[in-house]
């Protein structure tokens, strides 16, 4: 639940504009401040906009807090305060892991195709050169293979 800030004379808010409708918040407006990116809106902008961020790329989403909630939601003065799991903490943790893991895709697609244009340039490389050496100088620097091979094995074999 996001609990909604009333704007005042003094307040470090006055004179910014919501991210949604670019209105100036003036003296008694109610913003809300997301939770993901801290940016702030009007309380009846975020309602329209499906209780979510407007901001570009921001995924902060919450429901804006009432008045007969908050009451509701208080504990009693004399009860002790149940400690919760800080589920946004976890919530956090993952959604870091699920981007590092994306990060960690395009860093294996990235390799792989850096060693599959470093294989192409150096067989490029070669094939221009073989290319230049036999046809335009017509230096034949290739020994024919299949003539040489068979005595080479004799005359290993024979040692």
């Amino acid at each position: 639940m996001l609990s909604p800030i009333t704007i005042t004379k003094q307040s470090p808010f006055l004179g910014d504009e919501c991210v949604l409708c670019k209105n100036p918040f003036a003296p008694g407006d109610e913003i809300v401040v997301c939770p993901e990116d801290s940016s702030r809106h009007h309380t009846h902008c975020w309602r329209a906009h499906g209780n979510k961020c407007a901001a570009y790329g921001c995924r902060g989403q919450g429901e804006i807090e009432t008045e007969s909630a908050a009451r509701e939601a208080a504990p009693p003065r004399n009860s002790p305060p149940n400690p919760e799991p800080d589920a946004n903490v976890n919530g956090r943790i993952q959604r870091t892991a699920n981007r590092f893991g994306c990060g960690q895709g395009c860093l294996l697609v990235g390799i792989a195709i850096a060693i599959i244009f470093f294989s192409i340039g150096c067989f490029g490389l070669w094939a221009i050169a073989d290319y230049i050496m036999l046809e335009v100088l017509g230096w034949q620097y290739r020994v024919p293979e299949a003539g040489l091979v068979l005595p080479q094995i004799v005359l290993l074999l024979a040692l």
